[in-house]
Formats: C-alpha cells, sequence, structure tokens
C-alpha cells in the first residue's frame, strides 16, 4: 500500500492491514493522510474490477469536518495520481463533514453515506453538451423531482445515507458484475445495479477539504481547520463472484 501524507497528517501501522490516519489541520493549507495501491499506475492499469469483496473494521474519532472513506475509485482529479482531470467512477463509503454532495434525491448535504457513479458510461457521456442547460433546470424544485431520478441511472449514480457514530463497525462492499451491495456489521444498508465497469484503485483517506457539488448547489473547494482520525483494521480485499 501506498502512504501519501500532506500538510500535517500521519500514518501509523500498528499491525499488518491495521492503520491509523489522522490529520491536525489548522485550515490554512490542505492535509491529507490516505492509503493507495494505484497512484503509481496508469489508469487503465489500475488493479481491480469486479467481482471484488472489500472488506475492514472502521471507526472514525474526532471533529470529521473533511473528507473522508474508503473503497474504489478512478482518481478523477488527483494530481497524485494522474496529470489529466477524467470522468469520475466510484464505488465507496464516503464521508463529508462540510460543504454539499447531495447528489441523490434524497440525501442529505453532509454525512455519511454508501455510494456508487459511473459518467465514463455512454449515456453519461451523452449528458455532457446539455450539462450546462440541466444544471440550470434543476433550480426549479419540480423540474428538479421530474428529471434528476431518470437522471441519475444515465450517470450509474447511487447513495444511500448511513449513520456514524465513532465506534468500530463492520464495512463491507461487494463490488459485482451485476451490481452493488453495502454491509454494515453484517446488515445489508444500501444495494444497486449500477457498478463501474472498468478498473478502479483502492484509497482509504482523511483530508480536511470541503465541496460543493451536484445537481442544485453550485461548485465550490476550500480547506478548513479538523483534527480527525480514521482508523481501519481486518483490511481484506477477495476476488469473487458472489
Amino acid at each position: 500500500m501506498n502512504q501519501v501524507c500532506q500538510g500535517a497528517a500521519t500514518i501509523v501501522e500498528r499491525a499488518t492491514g491495521h492503520y491509523v490516519l489522522s490529520i491536525d489541520a489548522d485550515g490554512s493549507t490542505y492535509c491529507n493522510a490516505q492509503l493507495d495501491d494505484y497512484h503509481h499506475l496508469a489508469r487503465a492499469s489500475y488493479p481491480w474490477q469486479a467481482p471484488l469483496r472489500l472488506s475492514l473494521d472502521a471507526r472514525l474519532t474526532g471533529d470529521a469536518k473533511g473528507t473522508w472513506g474508503f473503497g474504489f475509485w478512478n482518481a478523477p482529479y488527483s494530481p497524485l495520481a494522474n496529470r489529466w482531470p477524467a470522468l469520475p467512477a466510484t464505488a465507496w463509503f464516503f464521508g463529508n463533514g462540510n460543504g454539499n454532495l447531495a447528489w441523490d434525491i434524497d440525501s442529505a448535504p453532509t454525512g455519511f453515506k454508501a455510494a456508487t457513479l459511473d459518467t465514463r458510461r455512454l449515456r453519461a457521456r451523452l449528458l455532457a453538451p446539455c450539462g450546462p442547460l440541466l444544471l440550470l433546470l434543476m433550480r426549479s424544485a419540480s423540474i428538479y423531482r421530474t428529471l434528476w431520478p431518470g437522471l441519475t441511472r444515465w450517470l450509474g449514480l447511487s447513495e444511500r445515507m448511513l449513520s456514524q457514530d465513532g465506534a468500530w463497525h463492520h464495512y463491507e462492499l461487494q463490488w459485482r458484475t451485476d451490481g452493488t451491495t453495502w454491509l454494515v456489521d453484517g446488515t445489508v444498508v444500501h444495494q444497486t445495479s449500477n457498478t463501474p465497469n472498468a478498473p478502479l484503485g483502492l484509497c482509504i483517506w482523511v483530508d480536511n477539504q470541503w465541496l460543493v457539488a451536484g445537481p442544485r448547489s453550485g461548485f465550490g473547494w476550500g480547506v478548513g481547520p479538523s483534527q480527525t482520525t480514521l482508523e481501519i483494521r481486518e483490511l481484506k480485499l477477495i476476488n469473487y463472484e458472489l
């Protein structure tokens, strides 16, 4: 696993598969503690494809004002991984403490969620020329309620808000060729037929950034003060078909 510490960040490996990722950010610069297995590779060579199961125990402590999570993505805008941006694809557990990342019609602006997105699919690419008009139309609550649920299927988008209490929980992500399922403590918390269909990399991180991006929120980015620790253990990746 690659260990990345940017700004006031630390990673401690207590045992095999047991890591403590911490940031102590004063808000003056970006801070990030990250484990990944992709940032030395070209996107076409990212190591993981369905069918795959990710399982781990995790707990988050501190003020959690940035973003954090664990799962798979294609690092669409990470300067650590690639020179050029790309259309995003994800299947992960994702949290954000500030900003607004409510993509699903029933999602909250902040919080912890199970989520998938794949804008690389053909239907999503066909929407791109209409993007500015669609964002303008989404300002109308009635049009948003009518159009957005259908558009999310074109974007491969599905997400469900989850609770998070700072205690240890067991998380499992089942990324299959016919869909994606998320479990917490052995209970299915979300499932969808949406599934990324190209190579992705594993990412586990905690940082101090806030993001605004969504059909009704506009776009924005910044950093703030945050003292947060993400601890994981019993990390396992298993290739298998469910």
